[in-house]
């Protein structure tokens, strides 16, 4: 059994609780407990997915119970949150897919006409805290809104912190894997400019990262020992129904090892950091394709499933 775990509350006042997708139909984990007579250990790992993804121990618990339970665990119209609902750090990569690299209209942020691959990872952060949202949530596009663009990729969950490790080492400290869409505003305009200077393209890329809700996440997280080889999964994003990317995560550039390894030399990676690794070729600036009223997008990254995100307004 793959297990996929979910984040989830009954209603916006309730609190958060992890619970399961066995089938597609959400349950609640301490439910199955109930229903199987076994009481939770005294930690708190039940608590939160990030802790259960860390602890062998309760991830054990959690298959033994959870295909079991039924009816007895099902929840009817819960609203699922990304499994990672506010990450306490929340890592990207840029152009870590040569397709991606080569369709790049930013010349600049590829350092001219690249032609071989990078010699270190381009890692840059987003505010979790205004931008994460789960699946099916709506992505409300704001008054500024001039060109946004979806990107699909495969975000990595940090388990066992990681402070300097090796690339031999990381694996270990990798926990779970769910689907991410690292949607950016590609034309950021919020004051007119008289003189452009070498670092506001930068900073227009950048700061056009962090607008709210700009970092759909889910539906759920599937520990990484169910997932096979992260390195070796297909990777697909549908745009109201029609294949726009289409990969593999064998095509990254950094690999998922390399990758924590590297940021963890700049900084200790904690217990529920999540790394997004970068999408493909296929994205909709180059292709004059920009977001709008009504649009569905769809990431497929099996054995996650499906994080679809519907976009509204301005």
């Amino acid at each position: 059994m793959t297990l996929r775990l979910i984040s989830y509350r009954m209603d916006e006042h309730a609190p958060v609780r992890v619970g399961a997708l066995v089938d597609d139909t959400p349950c609640d984990l301490l439910a199955a407990l109930d229903a199987a007579h076994i009481q939770p250990p005294d930690h708190a790992c039940l608590g939160s997915v990030p802790a259960l993804l860390a602890c062998p121990e309760c991830l054990q618990l959690a298959r033994d119970v959870i295909q079991h339970a039924g009816d007895a665990a099902a929840l009817e119209e819960p609203e699922i949150l990304a499994p990672i609902p506010n990450p306490p750090k929340l890592f990207c990569l840029a152009t870590n897919f040569m397709s991606h690299m080569a369709e790049s209209i930013s010349k600049r942020l590829q350092g001219g006409e690249q032609q071989r691959e990078l010699d270190t990872p381009r890692v840059f952060m987003k505010p979790s805290s205004n931008t994460v949202i789960g699946p099916d949530e709506s992505l409300h596009l704001s008054e500024v809104a001039q060109f946004v663009d979806y990107e699909a990729e495969m975000a990595i969950i940090i388990g066992k912190p990681a402070k300097e490790v090796s690339v031999e080492e990381a694996p270990s400290h990798i926990s779970g894997v769910t689907a991410f869409n690292d949607i950016s505003e590609r034309d950021l305009t919020i004051w007119e400019r008289e003189e452009e200077r070498d670092w506001d393209r930068f900073f227009d890329w950048l700061n056009g990262k962090w607008c709210d809700g700009f970092a759909p996440m889910g539906p759920c997280a599937v520990p990484v020992e169910d997932v096979g080889d992260p390195d070796n999964l297909d990777l697909k994003l549908r745009l109201n129904g029609k294949i726009m990317q289409d990969s593999n995560t064998n095509q990254m550039i950094f690999n998922t090892a390399e990758i924590v390894s590297y940021i963890s030399h700049i900084c200790t990676l904690e217990t529920g950091d999540v790394i997004a690794c970068g999408t493909p070729a296929g994205v909709g600036k180059n292709q004059d394709i920009r977001l709008g009223d009504g649009d569905v997008m769809e990431i497929e990254l099996p054995p996650v499933g499906v994080l679809s995100t519907h976009v509204v307004g301005p």
